[in-house]
């Protein structure tokens, strides 16, 4: 064997074992996961995310569950790090006696990039997932954990939710 060709294989050799060690040992090559804050929100009108002008007309389809008038869970809106195209979201209600998780809120997609969301409000280019329906009402002190997906890049966050006081007339 000629030193030439065997200072390339040593060279292509430890090209080798440093690509292992970076993949099997690092978190260079994986993405950052998406930090998500939620916010508990005890009012009657629903967030604006930031939009201008007049209140845009709503329709029955995007209405979040907990917008209905005899409600008595607060809404939860869900801020993001930055702005994403989210590709899925779910929503799992968590039960403390060890069952498994139930799956209430399960959207598949691609959405416009957003920063935030309101729980039951489906994000556009978002619909829930064949044989799914809407969004089902949170209840007050529950526990429960969101998942989002936005191509390789993931986030989850738990929640609970608090009860809102009747209004006084």
């Amino acid at each position: 064997m000629n030193p030439n060709r065997r200072t390339w294989s040593l060279l292509a050799l430890a090209l080798f074992l440093v690509g292992a060690y970076v993949t099997a040992f690092t978190d260079w090559l994986s993405p950052q996961p998406i930090e998500i804050a939620s916010q508990i929100r005890p009012v009657i009108q629903p967030p604006r995310f930031g939009r201008r002008g007049p209140k845009a007309a709503t329709d029955n389809v995007n209405k979040p569950a907990e917008a209905e008038p005899g409600s008595s869970v607060a809404r939860v809106t869900f801020s993001l790090d930055g702005r994403y195209r989210l590709t899925s979201l779910r929503v799992f209600a968590l039960n403390a006696q060890g069952e498994p998780a139930k799956k209430i809120w399960d959207l598949t997609g691609k959405s416009r990039e957003l920063n935030s969301l309101m729980y039951g409000m489906n994000p556009a280019g978002l619909s829930p997932t064949e044989g799914s329906e809407a969004a089902a009402p949170l209840e007050a002190g529950l526990t429960y954990q969101l998942e989002i997906h936005a191509g390789r890049r993931t986030g989850s966050h738990r929640f609970k939710t608090a009860p809102v006081a009747p209004a006084e007339n």
